[in-house]
């Protein structure tokens, strides 16, 4: 009962801000990060155990990887849109994290930040599953992994379409790979709202990322780490 009571205050509050952001679309009504910091406000202003709160509301958290199943749909749409240009969103995605790998090894490294929580921020624009197994094959701290996946996709779906606009990036296929690479699920969320092309091209970008991530990261972090001795 009290589970049933605490997903369907989960859902209502999600739906209510869900509503206000399609009637104001501003940036900073984005569902998932209002949805977020409220749910924190009232378990610290009612004194509720967040592991209580977690477990209550476990029917709400079985629906991720369904979710993340679902995002194949409007890659299946859009297949024949996509299959000309497949090696060139592999190439991107490669670079994409290659890029983003190298830089956060070179800001823990500039910063003196120790071993484990540099392993721990290696495999940050995946979905979270694939981070966490990441993380702990090279050594880190998978659930500090786990709340900056989640903070880099709400970062990417708040401002990732005003950045890619700012840039005179006006394709919503480009900018659906931009989100997909660098967002993970959250970030292919907001593309597949944006534009059902920009969708379709997040998705594939997203499952692309996981795959190189999964074998490529690991090498990399092993290159940077002897490089840097």
């Amino acid at each position: 009962m009290i589970s049933l009571i605490v997903c369907l205050a989960t859902l209502s509050l999600f739906i209510v801000i869900r509503n206000l952001h399609n009637k104001k679309p501003f940036a900073l009504f984005n569902p998932v990060l209002l949805s977020i910091l409220l749910i924190a406000a009232l378990l610290l202003i009612s004194g509720v155990n967040y592991y209580d709160y977690y477990l209550a509301s476990m029917p709400i958290n079985m629906l991720l990887e369904p979710a993340i199943v679902a995002l194949a749909y409007p890659l299946y749409t859009q297949y024949n849109a996509i299959r000309p240009i497949l090696w060139l969103l592999i190439a991107c995605a490669f670079i994409g994290i290659t890029l983003s790998t190298s830089l956060a090894y070179m800001l823990c490294t500039l910063f003196g930040i120790e071993p484990s929580l540099t392993a721990s921020m290696m495999a940050l624009s995946v979905t979270t599953p694939v981070a966490l197994l990441i993380t702990d094959m090279i050594g880190g701290i998978p659930s500090i992994a786990a709340a900056m996946v989640i903070l880099i996709g709400i970062f990417g779906s708040v401002f990732g379409l005003g950045l890619l606009q700012a840039c005179n990036i006006k394709q919503p296929q480009a900018k659906g790979i931009a989100l997909g690479v660098s967002c993970h699920a959250i970030g292919t969320a907001t593309a597949m709202e944006y534009h059902p092309q920009a969708g379709a091209f997040a998705s594939a970008a997203m499952i692309i990322s996981a795959i190189i991530s999964a074998f490529w990261v690991p090498i990399l972090f092993t290159i940077l780490s002897s490089l840097s001795r």
